[in-house]
Protein backbone atom coordinates (compact mmCIF):
# COMPACT_ATOMS: atom_id res chain seq x y z
CA UNK A 1 0.00 0.00 0.00
CA UNK A 2 2.81 2.43 0.85
CA UNK A 3 4.46 1.72 -2.52
CA UNK A 4 1.26 2.77 -4.28
CA UNK A 5 1.15 6.04 -2.32
CA UNK A 6 4.82 6.73 -3.05
CA UNK A 7 4.33 5.99 -6.74
CA UNK A 8 1.23 8.22 -6.89
CA UNK A 9 3.07 11.06 -5.13
CA UNK A 10 6.03 10.75 -7.48
CA UNK A 11 3.74 10.74 -10.52
CA UNK A 12 1.88 13.84 -9.30
CA UNK A 13 5.12 15.69 -8.49
CA UNK A 14 6.46 14.89 -11.98
CA UNK A 15 3.25 16.04 -13.65
CA UNK A 16 3.29 19.31 -11.74
CA UNK A 17 6.95 19.89 -12.58
CA UNK A 18 6.27 19.35 -16.29
CA UNK A 19 3.09 21.40 -16.55
CA UNK A 20 3.54 24.07 -13.90
CA UNK A 21 0.03 23.20 -12.75
CA UNK A 22 0.29 24.43 -9.20
CA UNK A 23 -2.29 27.13 -8.46
CA UNK A 24 -0.87 30.61 -8.86
CA UNK A 25 -1.15 33.13 -6.10
CA UNK A 26 -3.45 35.95 -7.07
CA UNK A 27 -4.09 39.54 -6.05
CA UNK A 28 -7.63 40.87 -5.76
CA UNK A 29 -8.67 43.80 -7.95
CA UNK A 30 -11.91 45.65 -8.63
CA UNK A 31 -13.36 46.00 -12.15
CA UNK A 32 -14.03 49.68 -12.94
CA UNK A 33 -16.18 49.20 -16.04
CA UNK A 34 -17.94 46.40 -17.89
CA UNK A 35 -15.52 44.78 -20.34
CA UNK A 36 -14.89 41.59 -22.29
CA UNK A 37 -12.74 38.77 -20.92
CA UNK A 38 -10.54 37.52 -23.77
CA UNK A 39 -8.68 34.29 -24.48
CA UNK A 40 -5.37 36.16 -24.79
CA UNK A 41 -3.76 39.53 -24.05
CA UNK A 42 -5.24 41.71 -26.81
CA UNK A 43 -8.38 42.64 -28.70
CA UNK A 44 -7.49 40.22 -31.50
CA UNK A 45 -8.25 37.30 -29.16
CA UNK A 46 -11.82 36.00 -28.96
CA UNK A 47 -14.14 37.00 -26.14
CA UNK A 48 -14.76 34.22 -23.60
CA UNK A 49 -16.94 36.16 -21.17
CA UNK A 50 -17.59 39.49 -19.54
CA UNK A 51 -16.94 41.16 -16.19
CA UNK A 52 -19.00 44.04 -14.85
CA UNK A 53 -18.22 47.24 -13.01
CA UNK A 54 -17.77 46.48 -9.30
CA UNK A 55 -16.85 42.80 -9.75
CA UNK A 56 -13.89 41.58 -7.73
CA UNK A 57 -11.45 39.40 -9.63
CA UNK A 58 -8.19 37.60 -8.89
CA UNK A 59 -5.28 38.90 -10.99
CA UNK A 60 -2.78 36.08 -11.54
CA UNK A 61 -0.32 37.82 -13.86
CA UNK A 62 0.05 40.65 -16.35
CA UNK A 63 1.68 40.95 -19.76
CA UNK A 64 5.17 42.45 -19.97
CA UNK A 65 3.60 45.72 -21.19
CA UNK A 66 1.42 45.75 -18.03
CA UNK A 67 -1.56 46.63 -20.29
CA UNK A 68 -3.30 43.21 -20.13
CA UNK A 69 -3.86 41.07 -17.06
CA UNK A 70 -4.98 37.48 -16.67
CA UNK A 71 -7.92 37.28 -14.26
CA UNK A 72 -10.00 34.68 -12.47
CA UNK A 73 -13.51 36.12 -12.10
CA UNK A 74 -16.13 34.49 -9.91
CA UNK A 75 -18.93 34.53 -12.50
CA UNK A 76 -17.12 34.17 -15.83
CA UNK A 77 -14.35 32.16 -17.47
CA UNK A 78 -10.73 32.92 -16.72
CA UNK A 79 -9.05 35.12 -19.30
CA UNK A 80 -7.44 38.45 -20.07
CA UNK A 81 -8.74 42.00 -19.65
CA UNK A 82 -7.30 45.38 -20.50
CA UNK A 83 -5.72 46.58 -17.27
CA UNK A 84 -7.33 50.04 -17.54
CA UNK A 85 -10.53 48.33 -16.31
CA UNK A 86 -8.84 47.21 -13.07
CA UNK A 87 -8.08 49.05 -9.84
CA UNK A 88 -6.99 48.39 -6.30
CA UNK A 89 -9.59 47.08 -3.87
CA UNK A 90 -10.00 49.50 -0.99
CA UNK A 91 -7.72 48.44 1.84
CA UNK A 92 -5.66 46.02 -0.26
CA UNK A 93 -1.94 45.66 0.25
CA UNK A 94 0.27 47.83 -1.88
CA UNK A 95 3.23 46.55 -3.87
CA UNK A 96 5.84 44.32 -2.27
CA UNK A 97 8.02 41.49 -3.58
CA UNK A 98 5.85 39.18 -5.68
CA UNK A 99 3.26 41.88 -6.41
CA UNK A 100 1.21 42.03 -9.60
CA UNK A 101 1.70 45.46 -11.23
CA UNK A 102 -0.15 47.06 -14.14
CA UNK A 103 -1.39 50.32 -15.66
CA UNK A 104 -4.81 50.54 -14.03
CA UNK A 105 -7.84 52.79 -14.19
CA UNK A 106 -6.20 55.39 -11.93
CA UNK A 107 -2.52 55.10 -12.82
CA UNK A 108 0.14 52.50 -12.13
CA UNK A 109 -1.01 49.92 -9.55
CA UNK A 110 0.86 47.20 -7.68
CA UNK A 111 -1.22 44.68 -5.77
CA UNK A 112 0.30 42.54 -3.02
CA UNK A 113 -0.33 38.80 -3.06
Amino acid sequence: MNMIRIAAAAFFAGAVALTGALPAEAATARVTGTTQVRSGPGTSYRSVGQVRRGDRVNVTRCSSSRRWCHIQPRHSRNGWVNSRFLDRVSGSHRGRPGSVCFHGAHGYVCLGR
